[in-house]
């Protein structure tokens, strides 16, 4: 159970960070939800030059799990984390529960999470089939309190039609708590996992970033509901200008867990002018977006590989791919 964090910030608003060294963090480390407007500038979550140290981190760097409003997270240094160094997402909380036609019950699924009120007056909410991911309806919430550390009993404006209750497994998510992000001019090194992983349905451009040596993907655009209940759907993202080194495959990962094909989980989303020094044959792979860009891309490798090898969509549309360059990596003579 991950009850300790390094940082808290929740509850609050315009909030920046700014030209502090962290140089060890014992279990999470700053965690930011139901907050608005959060900056990160110049920042270094790294080990101290000298310390011998190689690890500055146990979880995650910043994690921002139900907020709103613009998270900004620029020029900064993330190195040495045992998890993903940004973590930005909503939380799918299943309905467990009618009380009234306008009364649910809803519960924290993951058993990290928990504890914190994620629904406030005048919130919308939306009904989710965790199945397709899809919305199904809307509602404003009127009245939300705690019935324990892991339930919420929250009265909306309007009743629950029943084919949204007899949805199997049904979820909600607070779209009112959902933020635009910027992340720009960033570095990445010695992470396990990914360097950026980021679900949100407003704004998001991630450009100008290094990220070297990811063991995993360098950027994840998930989305789930019967595992880590993150959420939520991708409505208008752009990935450009960044420099991925020897990350793991694929390098973009956009992987909604739906396991029916009942629409496209995400949209628009556009990879543009990246550099991709590649080590296997994955270097971005898409499931479930309608409007999907890439273009302009350089991909250098290390041995003679078609476009089709590098780039793979399942049940995509609109798929847009235009002047992307591919490169043998020169090896020195032996």
């Amino acid at each position: 159970i991950r009850d300790q964090a390094c940082g808290l910030i929740q509850f609050s608003k315009n909030v920046t960070l700014e030209n502090l060294h962290l140089d060890f963090l014992g279990n999470f480390g700053i965690v930011g939800q139901m907050s608005e407007n959060i900056t990160y500038r110049n920042m270094a979550f790294e080990p101290e030059a000298g310390s011998g140290r190689t690890c500055a981190g146990f979880a995650d760097f910043v994690q921002m799990s139900g907020c709103k409003g613009k998270i900004s997270i620029e020029n900064s240094r993330f190195s040495g984390a045992h998890d993903d160094p940004i973590n930005i997402h909503g939380t799918h909380l299943a309905v467990t529960e009618f009380l009234a036609p306008n009364q649910i019950v809803v519960k924290y699924m993951h058993h990290q999470t928990y504890g914190f009120q994620s629904f406030l007056p005048g919130n919308t909410i939306e009904f989710i089939d965790p199945h397709s991911l899809l919305s199904l309806s809307s509602a404003k919430v009127k009245k939300a309190e705690m019935k324990n550390e892991r339930e919420i009993t929250i009265t909306l404006d309007k009743p629950v039609t029943s084919k949204v209750k007899e949805t199997e497994g049904l979820v909600i998510e607070n779209v009112t708590y959902t933020p635009e992000v910027e992340i720009r001019g960033n570095y990445f090194s010695r992470i396990p996992t990914r360097g950026i992983l980021v679900s949100t349905r407003r704004k998001v451009i991630i450009e100008d970033n290094t990220f070297f040596r990811m063991q995993m993907s360098g950027i994840l655009i998930a989305d789930d509901a019967r595992s880590w209940f993150e959420s939520g759907m991708a409505r208008d993202v752009t990935i450009r200008n960044n420099d991925f080194i020897e990350c793991g495959s694929p390098v973009i990962f956009i992987a909604p867990e739906n396991d029916r094909n009942e629409g496209y989980v995400h949209r628009n989303i556009t990879i543009d002018n990246n550099r991709f020094r590649l080590t296997g044959t994955d270097a971005i792979s898409a499931k479930s977006v309608d409007g999907l860009q890439i273009t302009n891309n350089l991909f250098l490798t290390p041995k003679v590989l078609k476009i089709e090898d590098l780039i793979k969509t399942q049940e995509c549309k609109d798929v847009t791919e235009n002047g992307n360059i591919i490169e043998p990596i020169s090896r020195p003579r032996q």
